[in-house]
């Protein structure tokens, strides 16, 4: 019985493991966690704390509660790792301990088999390298054994690899050597030469001939034995198995018939980068690695040998630390520009670019990129990032022969040396590439205009913008003298666009048409563009859809992804991963809270930007920021004084639910775009380049501050070929300012509360307004100070409950700010105390205080006090300081007033 098995078992289930199993002592120490016999997951396997006594076993990867039970005690898992039945389980261990009679002894492990399951190997490519089971070690664990092959093609040492660890060479001459699956490579053959026996036997799997080294490279002493072979290296992921890849091609020179290099998809790292089965791993693995090796090109000499003669200029070092750096840091410079050494396949790859007083290379996203402050860069975006420092060796290598005189008998020679720490940091951190180094500002995908009005429309890097142009269709020329009759017919294939779209008026059309020529045309703006903010009243108008459709046109693809937070310290990160990667474009989609902030603000008034790296301490330096900021939301509204930098663009769908509309001009409006991008995006160059042509005629309406250079370009653009003015759409972000709102509030409430208008302190207001509070408690009397206490609502409260200290901060804030005519000032009292007023931005200083506050007329004021008499007298007879002031007439006498709100007088 299982019973019985198990209390016979108890204090003996390590012995029985290792002995049924095939485990290690190690990894029955439950201390230790280590890669699973089974999947191989790395630190995911331990014995359980009391496997002594139960022979439990956990993995992390196996034992996920879905497929495989946990293994609780020594018969599960005995079941687990033998892949047998429970009865077969209980059969083995009873065996194991002697308890019933067998027809035969306890099938051993195959610690063969096992360790190729646990490292990842196809069982019949390993047995090509004739492995053998073995113990080894103190502890006399079992292990599979391969020969290892010398430079004479016999073997003569041995490699051990368990089920735990990398492997173990032979001491003494067993420490170098090669893995050969039990034959030698003949002329004429491809042979694959990788890093390990493990990845040798995972190409063989694959149907290669492959053969494998004991480290990075391989001595030129092995070379012989590839002689007239057709040789593919394929090196790991990283820098010791690149650089290796580039020493072991220069052994195999001249004596192969042909040495390639296979570079295998994934990211380079400085060290444990992916290797071969690392990448088989992966979704469509097998293919990743197919194309790899059938991409391989020929390795060229760049290790810089004294007798290697390829062209790359030579840099000798000297103790002339800063005119080495700068000596490499010009030829980086050059890097696949002027690199005729270099593949021409490989040139643009290789090329780099400062940016920030960073080195930076251009990558292009597979999948989905998420980046800090949650931007989700979509796939198959190109994008600007930092050159890892790992990199930096290899691009030296590709740009010089670094070398160092040394002193022979036959006198000073010249020797080729690898890239030293200090040269590698020296150039990294730098700072200051100028005229070495080309600055790169942004990547485009469309042909766009140039701050001098002409067209950037050929592909590459363009030295006069710092601008790389990857086209991502053809698209036809740009006509370089457009008429006024071309931009009104361009202007008309844009509209097409959002045939669909209800738009509440035309100048939010041409507001949409204003975004467009802003995604395209700004890198000709030198200044800074608005946020533009799509709104709708009802969910399903298609918001979003009108900002995909103009990020197609400029770029391709859907502008990258930003979650509204509300928090400014999330903001600010979102911003400086956009600064960092140079984002063309961000929409902050489904806005659902008061739009704006402290980074928001300055991201949208500023052309550069520094923050503090997140997780170093260092800062970004100044890194230029030209993105083109939009948002979607259902009502939007805007806080602080985010409203004067918004370009609303307003839908207002005529149904209950525009998500069911049909009858559609574009059913699929996205993909009509991508097909039609390269006219519709030469359609919004054509509108630009017409204007310019036409002298940039100005156009009525005035300028928008902070926007000027935009304003003039496109808005001006716009009105002089024919459509509404896109600026009209800014009143109604007036209207849905938050801070507009309060501040009239504010000033209404002033005008109510201060009865003489001396002012009044933060703590006046509020106990006046908690007094007031407590005296209508009781039904008789209403509560009085509606503006007040509606701004102070907003404005002034702590948890909930009203706070002097906070209303004097947003009183603080909001100084000076003039509304309707009207401003908040702040004067000490002879304690000292700052009291609050509301004066008339237009009123002189003469008079007393109460003759400088006259209240304008429109709208209707309602007061909350016959004791007001006093100030409702300057009210009613004007501000003696300012004439002009309107009068209006006074309250009855002896009636209750009407307790409108205030507020309206301020709408």
């Amino acid at each position: 019985k299982a019973e019985d098995v198990k209390r016979q078992a108890a204090g003996r289930w390590p012995d029985i493991l290792q002995t049924v199993c095939g485990l290690s002592p190690s990894q029955l120490n439950p201390r230790v966690h280590g890669p699973c016999p089974m999947c191989g997951g790395k630190d995911r396997f331990r014995a359980m704390d009391d496997v002594a006594e139960t022979g439990g076993l956990l993995c992390n990867g196996c034992h996920n509660g879905d497929t495989t039970p946990r293994c609780g005690d020594g018969l599960s898992a005995v079941q687990w790792l033998r892949n047998v039945s429970f009865p077969e389980s209980l059969a083995i261990v009873a065996d194991a301990l002697g308890m019933a009679p067998t027809s035969g002894p306890v099938e051993p492990v195959d610690i063969i088999a096992a360790v190729c399951r646990a490292k990842r190997m196809p069982l019949e490519a390993f047995k090509q390298f004739v492995p053998t089971a073995e113990k080894r070690g103190r502890n006399r664990a079992d292990c599979a054994r391969v020969p290892v092959w010398n430079e004479n093609g016999e073997t003569h040492s041995y490699f051990d690899l368990t089920l735990t660890g990398k492997g173990y060479l032979a001491r003494g001459k067993g420490m170098s050597g090669m893995f050969f699956p039990g034959r030698l490579p003949q002329p004429g053959e491809t042979w694959h030469i990788v890093e390990g026996v493990k990845d040798a036997a995972a190409l063989i799997g694959l149907g290669f001939d492959a053969a494998g080294l004991p480290s990075s490279f391989m001595a030129d002493k092995y070379a012989e034995l590839f002689r007239g072979v057709n040789v593919v290296l394929v090196p790991d992921l990283d820098e010791p198995g690149q650089l290796g890849s580039q020493k072991t091609g220069g052994n195999l020179s001249g004596i192969a018939a042909s040495v390639r290099v296979a570079r295998l998809p994934g990211e380079l790292l400085a060290t444990n980068g992916d290797d071969v089965r690392d990448v088989l791993k992966r979704p469509n693995g097998e293919q990743l690695v197919r194309d790899a090796i059938q991409a391989a090109e020929l390795w060229q000499p760049r290790e810089g040998e004294p007798d290697t003669e390829d062209g790359r200029p030579g840099v000798v070092l000297t103790l002339n630390y800063g005119w080495g750096v700068d000596q490499v840091t010009g030829h980086l410079g050059n890097l696949g520009w002027e690199s005729p050494w270099i593949p021409s396949a490989k040139r643009e790859r290789l090329r780099l670019f400062h940016r920030g007083g960073v080195l930076v290379h251009v990558v292009v996203e597979q999948s989905e990129k998420p980046l800090p402050g949650g931007v989700v860069v979509p796939q198959g975006a190109a994008r600007i990032r930092p050159l890892p420092v790992g990199q930096m060796p290899l691009r030296i290598a590709d740009a010089c022969r670094l070398l160092i005189e040394v002193e022979t008998d036959e006198g000073i020679v010249q020797k080729s040396v690898p890239p030293s720490k200090w040269l590698i940091e020296g150039v990294s951190t730098r700072g200051d590439y100028s005229g070495d180094v080309r600055r790169l500002d942004a990547i485009i995908t469309a042909p766009t205009l140039r701050p001098d009005g002409t067209i950037l429309q050929a592909a590459g890097y363009d030295a006069q913008t710092g601008l790389l142009y990857i086209p991502g269709d053809s698209f036809p020329r740009v006509p370089q003298n457009p008429t006024i009759d071309d931009a009104r017919q361009a202007a008309e294939m844009l509209l097409n666009v959002v045939a669909d779209f209800e738009f509440e008026s035309e100048s939010d059309r041409a507001a949409w048409v204003a975004l467009v020529l802003t995604y395209i045309g700004r890198p000709a703006i030198d200044g800074c563009t608005p946020f533009f903010a799509v709104t709708a009243t009802t969910p399903g108008a298609g918001k979003s859809l009108a900002v995909d459709a103009g990020s197609e046109i400029a770029y391709g693809r859907p502008a990258a992804r930003k979650p509204f937070s509300g928090k400014d310290e999330e903001t600010q990160k979102a911003i400086t991963a956009t600064a960092l990667e140079a984002l063309p474009a961000v929409l902050m989609d489904n806005l659902d809270r008061p739009l704006g902030g402290a980074p928001l603000d300055a991201a949208l008034t500023a052309l550069t930007w520094s923050d503090r790296v997140l997780g170093f301490s260092k800062t970004t330096g100044d890194l230029p920021l030209k993105t083109v900021w939009s948002g979607t939301g259902n009502n939007v509204r805007y806080k602080g004084d985010f409203a004067r930098r918004v370009l609303p663009i307003r839908l207002a769908t005529s149904c209950e639910r525009p998500e069911e509309r049909t009858g559609f001009e574009h059913p699929n409006l996205l993909a009509w775009v991508r097909d039609n991008r390269p006219k519709l995006a030469v359609a919004a160059l054509t509108i630009l380049r017409a204007y310019v042509v036409a002298g940039r005629p100005e156009q009525p309406g005035g300028k928008w501050g902070s926007f000027d250079e935009w304003s003039d370009l496109v808005r001006g653009s716009i009105v002089w070929c024919g459509l509404a003015d896109p600026l009209v759409t800014r009143e109604t972000a007036k209207d849905d300012d938050a801070s507009g709102a309060i501040i009239r509030g504010l000033i209404g409430g002033l005008l109510e509360m201060d009865e003489h208008g001396d002012g009044l302190t933060a703590r006046q207001i509020v106990k006046a307004l908690e007094d007031d509070t407590k005296a209508a408690s009781d039904g008789t009397k209403i509560e009085h100070f509606p503006a007040m206490r509606e701004a102070v609502a907003e404005c002034g409260t702590n948890k909930g409950r009203l706070d002097a200290k906070t209303l004097s901060y947003s009183l603080r804030k909001y100084r000076g700010r003039i509304s309707n005519g009207w401003k908040i000032i702040g004067e000490q009292n002879r304690t000292g105390v700052i009291c609050w007023k509301a004066k008339s931005a237009t009123a002189g200083d003469a008079g007393d205080a109460g003759d400088s506050f006259s209240v304008p007329t429109h709208g209707k004021l309602c007061v909350t006090h016959n004791t007001h008499n006093t100030h409702m007298d300057s009210y009613r007879d004007g501000a003696k300081s300012s004439p002009a002031s309107p009068a209006s007439p006074a309250p009855a006498e002896n009636v209750e007033p009407d307790i409108d709100y205030i507020g309206e007088l301020f709408q």
